[in-house]
């Protein structure tokens, strides 16, 4: 794909975002067809974000359990960013009317100490340059019209995170064993799913390993007070005008998202 092209794709997606008004998909227009070109794309939004005063505060690892794997055909994680204006008060309701089809999740928010410069960061690494962690709610959604027809498309549209409602209590890895942390997420007072930590690839820390041998952008390399988020927790749910959503996380606390009616 060419250069132009990227940066239209990207341009798209990043005006969708923006507006609120769905795009089509890249993928099923034959524009898109491999991994690296997705990534392009998100790196061209993610480098436009900053321009325009929203910097990066981190990464996302995703599709880092096997259902959500096969839920889009893939083999292995895809990485996202965050940026500044993704994470909202965690005390005020949520507008949600840029939100298209968003659904929400449980998640852990991994807050470094210090830096995880890859490409060969190890479990000792990643443990050593975590300063705490927090519970954490991710908002997904999709700027295309009919959601992303494939993983590239997932990619290129920044793993489908849209928002991030941090827990307020941190917790440290010394006090808790994050494979076995058990996960209940409540809509509405009803439980809406159930999981534990160990779903993603066997422990959250695995999947923070991946994401820093995954940042392979130097301009964009994991800093000190950076945060990882890694979802998969639990299956994601709806997330409609009036929900609240409530995410506990055994050893490590509780979250709650609301969004406006």
């Amino acid at each position: 794909m060419t250069s132009d092209a990227l940066q239209d794709i990207a341009a798209d997606l990043y005006g969708a975002h923006r507006s609120g008004k769905a795009v089509p998909s890249a993928v099923r227009n034959g524009s898109l067809s491999s991994r690296s070109d997705a990534y392009a794309i998100q790196w061209a939004q993610l480098r436009q974000r900053i321009l325009d005063h929203d910097p990066l505060r981190g990464f996302k690892a995703g599709l880092v359990s096997v259902p959500a794997q096969r839920e889009m055909d893939t083999s292995e994680p895809v990485l996202g960013h965050l940026t500044d204006s993704m994470f909202p008060p965690g005390h005020e309701p949520l507008d949600g009317r840029e939100f298209l089809r968003p659904r929400i999740e449980p998640a852990l928010a991994f807050v470094l100490g210090e830096p995880l410069p890859g490409p060969r960061v190890t479990v000792a690494d990643a443990l050593r340059a975590v300063d705490c962690v927090l519970p954490a709610l991710e908002i997904t959604d999709s700027r295309y019209e009919d959601g992303p027809a494939s993983v590239l498309d997932l990619v290129a549209d920044n793993a489908g995170c849209r928002s991030v409602v941090l827990g307020g209590t941190p917790a440290t890895l010394a006090d808790v064993d994050l494979r076995l942390s058990g996960c209940v997420l409540h809509r509405n007072g009803e439980v809406a799913a159930t999981g534990a930590g160990g779903m993603a690839l066997g422990s959250p820390v695995n999947a923070l390993v991946w994401a820093g041998n995954a940042v392979r952008q130097e301009e964009f390399a994991l800093a000190a007070g950076h945060v990882v988020l890694v979802p998969c927790l639990t299956p994601a749910v709806a997330f409609e005008p009036g929900d609240t959503v409530t995410a506990s996380i055994a050893g490590v606390g509780t979250v709650t998202a609301v969004r406006a009616r």
